[in-house]
């Protein structure tokens, strides 16, 4: 039964995914407004979120070098997938069949994070390592986007970011958002973390999904991207603060 549902929960995540994916871009004019803009971010992220329970509990039992093999097949597919929705060509023809690619370039992407973010988590040994895990992923990534890697990446405007990452369509554009494959590893991270260790996974979860939409609305509103890794740990943190706390002070 607990199967079925899991089934069940990855599906629906996965067809609201592709209605989203295929219909938002005929919806509008794709003129900018901000209430819609910020609406196709809920959309696509409650899917996401519907999308993620339901892998973690349909892979609970699955063993981690299974999880790890059908996570790097999952990868390949995205890439070659990726190429085929490049941004590039969804301006130039923003059809049935790109649109296509497109969801399926995020839907392998999203299960090749899941997957290593699941199997990682699964040597989260306590909350203190959980809570040097958020502290060092915030750091890293706020150099990595303010004066890293990525800053490098998007100033040179490299083709490797069509891989890392994931395009999602607003209303009335077919290539309206983007947000980094490294979101969804953390994202999923914390959540199964909270699973595993018996903190507040429901929450965590939740708290996940509406810290990337506060990164992303507060990006949009300063017209200046900004890193959504900080604000997902920091809700990781935020929800399960008594829990880490109490972890901590039994360390000492």
């Amino acid at each position: 039964m607990r199967s079925r549902a899991a089934t069940f929960l990855t599906a629906s995540g996965v067809v609201a995914l592709a209605f989203a994916t295929l219909l938002l871009p005929a919806l509008g004019g794709g003129g900018f407004s901000l209430w819609a803009q910020i609406s196709a971010y809920v959309l696509t992220l409650a899917c996401v979120g519907l999308f993620f329970h339901g892998l973690l509990s349909l892979w609970e039992d699955l063993p981690t070098p299974a999880m790890l093999a059908l996570g790097a097949v999952a990868a390949v597919l995205g890439v070659l997938s990726a190429i085929l929705s490049s941004p590039e060509v969804l301006v130039e023809d923003a059809g049935a069949l790109t649109l296509l690619a497109l969801l399926f370039a995020n839907v392998f992407r999203l299960v090749a994070a899941a997957s290593l973010a699941f199997a990682l988590a699964r040597y989260v040994t306590s909350p203190g390592v959980a809570l040097l895990i958020a502290g060092v992923a915030t750091i890293s990534d706020v150099f990595s986007v303010f004066a890293g890697p990525t800053r490098a990446l998007v100033r040179e405007g490299s083709p490797a970011l069509d891989f890392l990452l994931l395009i999602f369509p607003a209303f009335g554009q077919p290539a309206g958002f983007a947000l980094g494959i490294s979101d969804f590893i953390f994202l999923a991270l914390f959540a199964a973390t909270a699973s595993l260790l018996g903190l507040r996974y429901p929450l965590t979860l939740a708290a996940g999904l509406a810290a990337t939409l506060l990164a992303m609305v507060c990006g949009l509103i300063l017209r200046q991207p900004l890193p959504a890794l900080p604000f997902i740990a920091l809700s990781f943190v935020a929800v399960n603060f008594r829990q880490l706390l109490a972890s901590l002070r039994k360390a000492r």
